[in-house]
């Protein structure tokens, strides 16, 4: 019996799923924006939240791959993609364990955007990972770049609350709520530990996908690539 074709970019239902997630996240901010002006919070600190730059990011993910063929992709690509991925469900996780409200984790109760990004998105773009492989093998070692970002992320909240305006985005960050800078080790190492954890199982869940696909990698988009390909044979001159 043959085995399955595994789903691609141009597959009709993965078409449909990314632009339902693009939709749900683009019309989340927006309503998140909408209550920002009408209450009177500031944008600065609005959009310094982890879970508003996460979903941002899954915004230009579901777009770029909505708009730009696989193919003219660069290499890097797929790198990209498993980044954004694990800090949306990341996003997810640690609302659910460390932010939310005991009542709240299970509750329908709670306002759209809230759903929508710390539940339906994560799951969403979760799913998509797992479901549609990458165009090329994700490299363990090259992963672990994906925490770049959290960690810049941790160093400018600390560095604005410590020395700008005294504002922190989340409580484990915040050390007026754990006795001090030292009483950071703790809830912040814990949040750490989860991405490095999470980052890396997403890498190696796309590992994995890209084995079972056994599809061929594109060729790199770029000017090397495209004079190959348009080259007949390497005696052939290029203009």
């Amino acid at each position: 019996m043959r085995r399955p074709r595994p789903l691609t970019d141009r597959a009709v239902p993965v078409v449909a799923w990314r632009i339902l997630i693009l939709l749900t996240a683009v019309f989340a901010e927006a309503w998140n924006i909408k209550n920002m002006l009408q209450s009177g919070e500031p944008p600065t600190e609005h959009f310094a939240y982890f879970t508003v730059q996460s979903n941002i990011f899954v915004i230009a993910l579901m777009a770029w791959m909505l708009l730009v063929p696989s193919e003219r992709r660069p290499r890097w690509f797929d790198h990209v993609r498993g980044a954004i991925t694990a800090y949306i469900v990341l996003t997810g996780l640690v609302y659910a364990v460390l932010l939310a409200e005991p009542d709240e984790v299970w509750a329908w109760s709670i306002e759209f955007t809230n759903a929508a990004q710390h539940r339906f998105i994560p799951w969403m773009v979760g799913l998509d990972w797992l479901l549609v492989p990458t165009a090329r093998r994700i490299s363990l070692g090259a992963a672990a770049w994906w925490m770049a970002y959290p960690v810049g992320y941790l160093v400018a909240a600390w560095l604005r609350g410590g020395l700008v305006d005294g504002w922190f985005p989340y409580p484990f960050l915040d050390p007026s709520e754990h006795g001090g800078w030292a009483g950071l080790v703790w809830p912040t190492g814990q949040v750490l530990l989860a991405f490095i954890v999470g980052i890396f199982a997403v890498a190696a869940i796309g590992r994995l996908r890209y084995r079972e696909s056994g599809s061929p990698a594109p060729p790199a988009a770029g000017p090397a690539s495209a004079s190959l390909a348009s080259s007949p044979s390497s005696t052939s001159s290029s203009p």
